[in-house]
C-alpha cells in the first residue's frame, strides 16, 4: 500500500473545485497555538502527537453593492469538518465525504468541496464557519492537517475569499463531539494564519443535502429524583442532527443529557450540554445520528425542547418512482425500503446512518445504486461513489478490506454505464479496473481458480457451523469469491467493448471461459448435483490470518455458492433451473448444515430466480420474506433477520424495492443509456398495480389491472412497432463518440445477451 496522494484524477469527470484562486487556506496561528493544526486521518488512525479536540470559528462580514435580495454562491471546504451560517441562518454541514475503506488510515487522494446557493438581502452579510477537529464516524477523513477555505460570489461579483482579513477564535465550550459546555468563555478574536497542506480539492458535482425539521410523534414526561426526563418517539428512523432548545432559569448551571436509539427509549448518554445560569441556548449536534427515539434528562425547572433535523440527498418529486399493488404486504415492504434508502443517501450511499461506513462496503452501495435507479433516478451520487472507489483502488494497488466487494465494484460500474451510457466515467475508472484485475490474477493457482487471496470476505452475515460468513474459511468462501471473479471478468469485458477495446474484451471473454471450466471442475459435486463452497482442509490449507480462519476438514454446500453459480452462468439451461429450484425449496442442501440467507444476499437469490424463469412460482413468496422485518420494525429496514439483527436503517436489505416495479412492469433495457427499452407488464397473481420508474426525461408509468394496461412514457421516447418497445427520439440521442482506432464489434451494452443479471435485472430468464 502506498501513501502517494498524487495518484488521482485531476480533470473530468471530477473537475477541480471552483474556489476563487485568491482564496487561501486559514487556520489558527501555529506559533500561538502549537499542535492545534494536526488531526487523525481516520477513526482507525492513532491521534498524532499534540492532538486534542478543538472547535474554531471563522467570521467575516462582507458588504454587498446592493441591498435588494440576491443569491450568494458559497464554495467551501474545511479539514476535517465544518458548518456554515450566512446572515445568521444555518446553511449546511460539510465537507462532502472523501470515500475510503474500512480499517484504512491513509488520507484519500481528493478532498471534495461543498457548494451552496444562499438567499441574501441587505447591505452587509456575515459569514460564520464552525470547524471542529477529530474523526467521529468512519466516513470522516482528514489529510492530517487542519485548514479552512471559502469563496463567495453573487452573480459575476466576488464578495469574499478567505484571507488575513477574517477573524478566528477558539470555542473551548465544545469539549468533544458529545460534550458542549456553554459556561466556558469564548476565545479572543485574532488574525488567522495562512497555511499550506496536502489538499487536492475537487468538485463532487452533487446538490447540497436537504434538511427538514422533524417533531416527535409522541412525547412522554417524567419527574423523578430532581430530574425531568422527556422520552420522544419519532414516526420513522431518521438520519438526523439533534436540535435542542434549552432554557435554564436556575441560579446555577444546568447539565442536560441526551440519548438516542432506533427502537426504544435509550439512556441519556450520547450528548451532554451544560447551560449557564439564566440563559437559553440552541444546540445542533455535531454528529449525525440514526434516531427513532430520543431521551432528554434535565434538572427540574429547566425547559428542554427536542426535535430533529432530518438530513438526506434531495429528491425531485416530479421524477420520483413509486410502486403500489393490491397486495398491501408488498406495499409496506416497498415503502419502508424506499424510505430507508432515502435516509442512507447522503454525500455517499451510506450502509446506514448508524454505522456510517465508507465506500469500501461496495456490496451495500451496489444494491443501493440499483434501488436509486428504480426510485429517485439521480445517478450523480452513484457516479461519484464509483470514481472515489477507483481512486482508492489505484492508491492501494487494487486492495480493499472486503476482498469480494472490490469485485462487485466492477459489476456496479458496468451497471451504471449501461444505464446511463456514461463512457467518460468508464474511461476514468478503467485504470483502476485494470489494477484490480491484475491484483486478483495473482491469487489464481495452478488449478485455474482463486486459491491464495488474503481472505474470502464478505459472503453474508449467515453463521454456518460456528463460522461467520463475514470472513469464512476457504471451505466456506472460495466458491463465492471465484463466482464474483467470473462476474467481474464479464463486467470488465462489457466495459471494454463499450470503450472500443475489442482485443482486451476478447481476451477477458476467453479468460472467463477458461475460469468457468476450472470452476466447474473444482467445485461441482456430480454425486450431489451441487456446488461445494470451497476446498476442505485436505485440498487447501492456507495459513490462518486476521480475517481468515483455519480451514476445516468438512465439505459444505450452501445456498450462497450455488446461487452465484446459477446467477453468473457457471451452470446453465435446464440444469441451472433445477438447481435454483432446489435452492429456494429445500430447507438444507446438506444434512447437518444450517443455512440462513440474510436480506443482503437475497438480492442475488431474487436475481437468480428471475434468470431461471422461476419468478412466477416463487418470486412473490420470496418477497414476502420481508414481512417479518416490517412487522418487527416498520420504521426502517433491519440489517438482518433470524438470529442476526444489526441496525434498523440498513438499505442493503432493500432488494424488493428493485424487484417489485421491475418485475411487475417487465421493464428491460435493450440499449444502454435509455436508447431502447421494452415493457412486459404482469400481475403475478395480484389484482393490479401502479408503478413509475424515473428516466432522465421524466417518469415512465405503467398501470395494469384485470381489465387492461395503460402505459405513459415521456415525450423523449417513441414506440417501435406493435409491442411495448420504445426508443429514444433522434433529437435526444447523445452525440456519437469519436471513431475508435480499430473496427469495433457490436457493444455488449447494445445486446440482450448476458452471462449474469445487471442491476436492473436485465437478461433472458430460462
Amino acid at each position: 500500500m502506498t501513501d502517494d496522494r498524487r495518484i488521482s484524477y485531476t480533470a473530468e469527470p471530477t473537475p477541480a473545485a471552483r474556489i476563487h484562486p485568491d482564496a487561501k487556506f486559514l487556520w489558527l496561528d501555529p506559533a500561538a497555538h502549537p499542535g492545534a493544526d494536526v488531526n487523525p486521518t481516520t477513526v482507525f488512525a492513532p491521534a498524532p502527537e499534540g492532538f486534542s479536540f478543538r472547535a474554531v470559528e471563522f467570521i467575516k462580514t462582507v458588504r454587498r453593492p446592493r441591498s435588494y435580495p440576491g443569491t450568494l454562491t458559497v464554495t467551501a471546504f474545511a479539514d476535517p469538518k465544518f458548518r456554515l451560517w450566512v446572515g445568521g441562518a444555518y446553511v449546511g454541514t460539510g465537507p462532502v465525504a472523501a470515500g475510503g475503506d474500512y480499517a484504512n488510515t491513509l488520507p484519500m487522494p481528493k478532498q471534495y468541496v461543498n457548494r451552496w446557493d444562499v438567499p441574501v438581502a441587505g447591505n452587509t452579510v456575515e459569514l460564520r464557519v464552525l470547524v471542529w477537529t477529530g474523526c467521529g464516524v468512519m466516513t470522516d477523513y482528514s489529510t492530517g492537517k487542519c485548514g479552512f477555505i471559502l469563496s463567495a460570489e453573487e452573480g459575476d461579483e466576488l464578495l469574499a475569499v478567505t484571507d488575513e482579513t477574517w477573524t478566528v477564535r477558539e470555542l473551548p465550550g465544545f469539549v468533544s463531539l458529545g460534550a458542549y459546555d456553554f459556561t466556558a468563555p469564548t476565545g479572543e478574536e485574532e488574525a488567522p494564519a495562512v497555511v499550506k497542506g496536502p489538499w487536492n480539492l475537487a468538485d463532487p458535482g452533487l446538490p447540497p443535502l436537504q434538511e427538514t425539521e422533524i417533531l416527535p410523534d409522541t412525547l412522554a414526561r417524567e419527574v423523578f429524583a430532581g430530574l425531568v426526563t422527556l422520552r420522544a418517539s419519532f414516526e420513522r428512523i431518521y438520519s438526523a442532527y439533534l436540535i435542542l432548545k434549552i432554557e435554564n432559569p436556575l441560579a446555577e448551571p444546568a447539565v442536560v443529557r441526551v440519548g438516542v436509539d432506533e427502537l426504544r427509549a435509550p439512556k441519556p448518554d450520547h450528548l451532554r450540554v451544560t447551560v449557564p445560569a439564566g440563559e437559553t441556548v440552541v444546540v445542533r449536534s455535531l454528529r449525525m445520528y440514526s434516531v427513532g427515539w430520543m431521551t432528554v434528562s434535565a434538572p427540574v425547572g429547566v425547559e428542554a425542547e427536542a426535535h430533529l433535523s432530518y438530513v438526506r440527498y434531495p429528491v425531485d418529486p416530479a421524477n420520483e418512482g413509486w410502486f403500489r399493488c393490491s397486495d398491501e404486504g408488498l406495499n409496506r415492504i416497498y415503502e419502508v425500503g424506499k424510505f430507508t434508502l432515502e435516509m442512507c443517501r447522503q454525500t455517499l450511499h451510506l450502509d446506514s446512518p448508524t454505522h456510517q461506513e465508507t465506500l469500501g462496503c461496495t456490496g451495500d452501495y451496489a444494491i443501493e445504486a440499483a434501488m436509486t435507479r428504480m426510485t429517485f433516478g439521480d445517478e450523480r451520487l452513484t457516479r461519484l461513489d464509483l470514481l472515489r472507489t477507483a481512486d482508492l483502488l489505484l492508491m492501494t494497488d487494487g486492495r480493499m478490506f472486503h476482498t469480494s466487494y472490490s469485485l462487485i465494484w466492477v459489476r456496479m460500474l458496468a451497471d451504471y454505464v449501461r444505464r446511463t451510457g456514461d463512457r467518460g466515467c468508464a474511461e476514468a475508472c478503467y485504470p483502476a479496473m485494470e489494477t484490480l484485475l491484475a491484483r486478483f490474477r495473482t491469487y489464481l493457482g495452478e488449478r485455474g481458480v482463486i486459491e491464495a487471496p488474503p481472505n474470502y470476505m464478505f459472503v453474508d452475515w449467515a453463521n454456518i457451523d460456528g463460522f461467520q460468513l463475514h470472513h469464512p474459511p476457504m471451505a466456506l468462501g472460495q466458491t463465492v469469491l471465484n463466482a464474483f471473479w467470473s462476474d467481474a471478468l464479464r463486467a470488465a469485458e462489457e466495459l471494454c467493448r463499450t470503450l472500443g477495446k475489442i482485443r482486451e474484451a476478447r481476451r477477458l471473454k476467453d479468460e472467463r471461459e477458461r475460469h468457468r471450466g476450472a470452476f466447474n471442475r473444482e467445485f461441482y459435486d456430480f454425486e450431489k448435483s451441487l456446488y461445494r463452497d470451497g476446498w476442505p482442509k485436505d485440498e487447501g490449507d492456507p495459513a490462518p490470518g486476521d480475517w481468515l480462519p483455519e480451514n476445516p476438514a468438512k465439505t459444505y454446500y450452501s445456498r450462497h455458492a450455488n446461487t452465484l453459480a446459477v446467477l453468473f452462468g457457471m451452470i446453465r439451461g435446464k440444469a441451472a433451473r433445477a438447481l435454483m429450484e432446489r435452492i429456494v425449496t429445500e430447507d438444507a442442501l446438506d444434512e447437518g448444515t444450517a443455512i440462513d440467507v440474510q436480506p443482503y444476499f437475497m438480492r442475488y437469490v431474487l436475481l437468480a430466480v428471475w434468470k431461471t424463469g422461476l419468478f412466477s412460482a416463487h418470486g412473490i413468496r420470496l418477497l414476502h420474506l420481508w414481512d417479518r422485518v416490517i412487522e418487527e420494525c416498520p420504521k426502517g429496514l433491519a440489517e438482518g433477520w433470524g438470529d442476526f439483527h444489526g441496525d434498523h436503517s440498513h438499505a442493503w436489505g432493500g432488494a424488493p424495492v428493485i424487484e417489485m416495479p421491475l418485475r411487475f412492469t417487465g421493464f428491460r433495457m435493450l440499449r444502454s443509456g435509455w436508447r431502447k427499452f421494452r415493457l412486459d407488464p404482469r400481475l403475478w397473481g395480484t389484482d393490479g398495480f401502479d408503478a413509475a420508474i424515473p428516466t432522465p426525461w421524466g417518469l415512465l408509468r405503467v398501470k395494469a389491472g384485470p381489465y387492461g394496461t395503460t402505459v405513459d412514457v415521456p415525450d423523449a421516447f417513441e414506440r417501435v412497432g406493435s409491442e411495448l418497445v420504445f426508443r429514444l427520439r433522434d433529437e435526444f440521442l447523445p452525440k456519437k463518440p469519436q471513431k475508435p482506432e480499430q473496427k469495433t464489434e457490436k457493444p455488449v451494452t447494445e445486446t440482450e445477451e448476458r452471462s449474469g443479471e445487471d442491476a436492473l435485472g436485465n437478461g433472458e430468464p430460462g
